[in-house]
Protein backbone atom coordinates (compact mmCIF):
# COMPACT_ATOMS: atom_id res chain seq x y z
CA UNK A 1 0.00 0.00 0.00
CA UNK A 2 1.17 3.86 -0.93
CA UNK A 3 0.98 6.57 1.20
CA UNK A 4 -0.15 9.26 0.29
CA UNK A 5 2.40 12.18 0.07
CA UNK A 6 1.22 15.51 1.53
CA UNK A 7 2.41 18.41 -0.13
CA UNK A 8 3.17 21.78 2.43
CA UNK A 9 0.41 24.16 2.09
CA UNK A 10 1.94 27.71 1.89
CA UNK A 11 0.11 30.55 3.39
CA UNK A 12 1.21 33.20 1.55
CA UNK A 13 -2.53 35.33 2.61
CA UNK A 14 -1.36 34.93 6.21
CA UNK A 15 2.30 36.56 5.38
CA UNK A 16 0.18 39.64 3.88
CA UNK A 17 1.35 42.42 6.05
CA UNK A 18 -2.17 44.27 5.55
CA UNK A 19 -3.77 40.71 6.48
CA UNK A 20 -1.83 40.56 9.40
CA UNK A 21 -2.44 44.25 10.16
CA UNK A 22 -5.99 43.35 10.17
CA UNK A 23 -6.34 40.13 12.24
CA UNK A 24 -4.31 42.14 15.44
CA UNK A 25 -7.64 44.98 14.61
CA UNK A 26 -10.07 42.52 14.85
CA UNK A 27 -7.69 40.82 18.41
CA UNK A 28 -7.66 43.90 20.04
CA UNK A 29 -11.74 44.87 18.83
CA UNK A 30 -12.45 41.68 20.08
CA UNK A 31 -10.90 42.25 23.53
CA UNK A 32 -12.25 45.49 24.18
CA UNK A 33 -15.73 44.47 23.57
CA UNK A 34 -14.92 41.32 26.06
CA UNK A 35 -13.32 44.12 28.93
CA UNK A 36 -16.53 46.26 28.15
CA UNK A 37 -19.14 43.54 28.78
CA UNK A 38 -16.56 42.81 32.02
CA UNK A 39 -15.90 46.01 33.15
CA UNK A 40 -19.78 46.69 33.43
CA UNK A 41 -20.98 43.43 34.50
CA UNK A 42 -22.95 42.05 31.09
CA UNK A 43 -23.10 38.61 30.76
CA UNK A 44 -21.78 37.42 27.27
CA UNK A 45 -25.26 35.57 26.92
CA UNK A 46 -27.51 38.36 27.55
CA UNK A 47 -30.03 37.85 24.35
CA UNK A 48 -29.44 42.00 23.95
CA UNK A 49 -25.58 41.45 22.69
CA UNK A 50 -25.97 39.91 19.83
CA UNK A 51 -28.00 42.80 18.15
CA UNK A 52 -25.39 45.83 19.71
CA UNK A 53 -22.74 43.67 18.39
CA UNK A 54 -24.30 43.96 14.89
CA UNK A 55 -25.18 47.11 15.44
CA UNK A 56 -21.75 48.14 16.28
CA UNK A 57 -19.97 46.17 13.48
CA UNK A 58 -22.40 48.30 11.35
CA UNK A 59 -21.92 51.56 12.84
CA UNK A 60 -17.83 50.86 12.61
CA UNK A 61 -18.11 49.71 9.06
CA UNK A 62 -19.71 52.75 7.87
CA UNK A 63 -17.25 55.27 10.19
CA UNK A 64 -13.74 53.60 9.66
CA UNK A 65 -13.32 54.85 5.87
CA UNK A 66 -14.62 58.51 7.20
CA UNK A 67 -11.84 57.81 10.01
CA UNK A 68 -9.37 56.39 7.95
CA UNK A 69 -9.89 59.51 5.77
CA UNK A 70 -8.99 61.69 8.46
CA UNK A 71 -5.79 59.93 9.73
CA UNK A 72 -7.21 58.04 12.13
CA UNK A 73 -3.10 56.71 13.58
CA UNK A 74 -1.98 54.48 14.51
CA UNK A 75 -4.04 51.93 12.43
CA UNK A 76 -4.33 49.32 15.49
CA UNK A 77 -5.49 51.82 17.93
CA UNK A 78 -7.53 53.92 15.86
CA UNK A 79 -9.77 50.82 14.86
CA UNK A 80 -9.59 50.09 18.46
CA UNK A 81 -11.20 53.02 20.23
CA UNK A 82 -13.06 54.13 16.75
CA UNK A 83 -15.19 49.79 17.56
CA UNK A 84 -15.04 50.72 21.20
CA UNK A 85 -16.82 53.83 20.83
CA UNK A 86 -19.27 52.64 18.56
CA UNK A 87 -19.86 49.17 20.92
CA UNK A 88 -20.92 51.56 23.67
CA UNK A 89 -23.09 53.67 21.62
CA UNK A 90 -24.68 50.22 20.70
CA UNK A 91 -24.97 49.55 23.91
CA UNK A 92 -26.64 52.62 25.09
CA UNK A 93 -29.21 52.24 22.50
CA UNK A 94 -30.42 48.81 23.64
CA UNK A 95 -30.45 50.36 26.86
CA UNK A 96 -27.48 48.51 28.61
CA UNK A 97 -25.40 50.65 31.00
CA UNK A 98 -21.59 50.79 30.88
CA UNK A 99 -19.19 50.69 33.43
CA UNK A 100 -17.44 54.33 33.48
CA UNK A 101 -14.07 53.24 33.25
CA UNK A 102 -15.66 51.34 29.88
CA UNK A 103 -16.73 54.74 28.47
CA UNK A 104 -14.29 56.14 25.58
CA UNK A 105 -13.82 59.59 26.56
CA UNK A 106 -12.69 60.58 22.52
CA UNK A 107 -14.85 63.31 21.65
CA UNK A 108 -13.65 63.46 18.10
CA UNK A 109 -14.79 59.57 17.26
CA UNK A 110 -18.17 60.04 19.15
CA UNK A 111 -18.34 62.68 16.51
CA UNK A 112 -17.46 61.48 13.64
CA UNK A 113 -20.21 58.70 14.79
CA UNK A 114 -22.94 61.23 15.29
CA UNK A 115 -22.02 62.64 11.83
CA UNK A 116 -22.40 58.57 10.30
CA UNK A 117 -25.43 58.16 11.83
CA UNK A 118 -27.09 61.66 10.48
Amino acid sequence: MKRKQHKEVRDDWGRDPSVQMMRIVFSRMEKAYRAILEQSGISFFDGRIGHVREAARDMFEQAWPLASERGLEPVEEGAERLYVCCLVHSLGIAGIEVAEEGLPHDEDLMSLIREVLQ
